[in-house]
């Protein structure tokens, strides 16, 4: 009769899955994969974004894609966390963590270093809203993947983390924000993070960060480092006399 079934996301997902198999062992571009599934480059993209985030596909190369082979699984889940820098995300952490998204109602997260060539902040774990806005502007700008794991260089986060692995700072040596915070842009456009250390077994393990929109964190950003620091204090293992997870270095403009 002619008919046409209309196509819902679910269809979409199938399809897309659907093509990177027909196309044979990956990686393959973006715009293949979404010509082979007959879907916009940005709907293929979300899609992709969230089969990553499943374990299904995996990101080989900057904007190639492949599906994870059931040979792969294992591998795919084993921690990615070096070894010299061991932390679990026990139920304190992670109560801590969902307690700040709760206080401050914006998406938290959680980087670790991978220590990759270049180096690289990599998010191990994520607490957003029940609207989480960052995500889907993320996704409509391409940018989730820099979300989770992007080099040490590329935001505030990442150069927290590389000032504190390159050890104290000379005199008049700080980056923007000290070692004891940093502020600026996020990779999503119109979003900014503010992000503290933390520290354990004497190295730095990661950052802690807000990430929210601009105007929001310039309102509220005095309030919302506060709860950093406590935060950080409690979870770390160094004291807060050692002045290393508490004690901010003023911001220079």
């Amino acid at each position: 009769m002619g008919l046409e079934v209309t196509r819902t996301s679910n269809d979409r997902v199938f399809e897309l899955l659907d093509a990177l198999a027909s196309l044979g062992p990956g990686p393959h571009r973006l715009r293949d994969v979404a010509a082979q599934a007959r879907l916009g480059p940005s709907t293929a993209h979300r899609i992709l974004a969230a089969a990553i985030r499943a374990g299904t596909v995996t990101k080989a190369q900057r904007g190639r894609y492949s599906l994870i082979r059931r040979d792969q699984v294992a591998a795919a889940q084993e921690p990615t966390v070096p070894v010299s820098l061991p932390l679990a995300l026990s139920r304190r952490i992670r109560l801590g963590l969902a307690a700040l998204q709760e206080s401050t109602g914006q998406p938290v997260l959680l980087y670790v270093p991978l220590i990759l060539d270049p180096p690289m902040r990599y998010c191990l774990a994520y607490f957003a809203p029940e609207h989480d806005e960052l995500l889907s502007d993320a996704e409509r700008l391409l940018a989730t993947d820099m979300v989770f794991c992007a080099p040490l260089t590329v935001d505030a986060p990442g150069r927290l983390i590389l000032a504190h692995m390159a050890g104290p700072t000379r005199p008049g040596g700080r980056a923007r924000g000290g070692t004891g915070h940093t502020y600026g842009p996020s990779p999503v456009a119109g979003w900014h993070t503010l992000a503290v250390p933390l520290r354990r077994y004497g190295q730095i393990a990661g950052a802690i960060c807000v990430t929210a929109r601009a105007g929001w964190l310039d309102q509220h950003r005095d309030q919302t480092l506060d709860r950093l620091l406590r935060l950080t204090v409690e979870l770390g293992d160094e004291s807060p006399a050692d002045g290393t997870a508490t004690r901010p270095v003023p911001e220079r403009r």
